[in-house]
């Protein structure tokens, strides 16, 4: 696929978990590309980002190799590993698709790997291609919009952002907690409990088999959420959508 005598990395974002939600643009870099870069959480035999593009990867033609990572953070080592081991292939002049849940852009592993391969190997080609986000996944499997007009929309990562989570609930329209462990589960069902929220949407792995979408965390248990749970909040009533002015209007 390289015009060059190296061969390039190619970020692919595979999506949520659909398949059929992959783009025509990923389809084609994973059949053309020689090695398949899969990232792996630590201690498991799966690979979700593999399970959403296996069918477009023929491994009789092709090299799929894992990397085993830890979910929702890896120290600077493991990084720094797959990055040389991923440039010896491209240095050999091999391209190398690189699997990412999602966009490789938005809290996706490939990012730290494309920041270590930029800097150690400069002249190598990197390329990008987008995938559907969870968050929009999410909204659109619960059929609840994000945001309108004017409206703010502010993204968290659950296992970091429960301390401010008030204020920035009042300071924007909406906020997505991605990645909800428990904490943030009991976090967020005390404040709907007290009525500090005027909309709760739980979705757990979104557009796969195992997808759950509830409107209250009343009938969720802290322990049903996992890594690919989010939250869909708001903290203030927000207007109908009616193509007039967007506004937050109270009562």
């Amino acid at each position: 696929m390289s015009s060059t005598e190296l061969g390039c990395l190619y970020g692919v974002g595979v999506g949520p978990g659909d398949p059929e939600l992959l783009t025509l643009k990923a389809v084609r870099v994973l059949k053309a590309s020689p090695i398949v870069f899969t990232p792996q959480a630590a201690g498991s035999k799966d690979s979700l980002a593999l399970a959403v593009a296996r069918n477009y990867i023929d491994e009789s033609k092709q090299r799929l190799i894992f990397a085993e990572f830890v979910m929702g953070g890896t120290s600077d080592d493991v990084w720094s590993e797959a990055a040389e081991r991923i440039a010896g292939y491209l240095l050999n002049g091999e391209d190398v698709a690189f699997l990412t849940q999602g966009d490789p852009l938005l809290y996706g592993s490939f990012m730290y790997v494309m920041v270590k391969v930029q800097a150690a190997h400069p002249h190598i080609p990197i390329e990008v291609v987008p995938g559907v986000t969870s968050i929009t996944a999410s909204a659109s499997r619960a059929k609840t919009p994000l945001v309108s007009h004017a409206e703010r929309l502010a993204v968290l990562p659950a296992m970091y952002g429960i301390d401010d989570l008030r204020e920035v609930l009042e300071r924007n329209d909406t906020v997505v907690l991605m990645k909800v462990n428990r904490k943030a589960m009991r976090a967020v069902s005390r404040m709907e409990a007290d009525g500090g929220l005027s909309r709760c949407v739980f979705v757990r792995r979104a557009t796969t088999p195992r997808e759950r979408v509830e409107f209250s965390l009343r009938d969720v248990r802290p322990e049903d959420a996992d890594y690919f749970s989010m939250l869909i909040l708001s903290g203030k009533k927000k207007t109908n959508i009616d193509g007039q002015d967007g506004k937050v209007i109270d009562g």
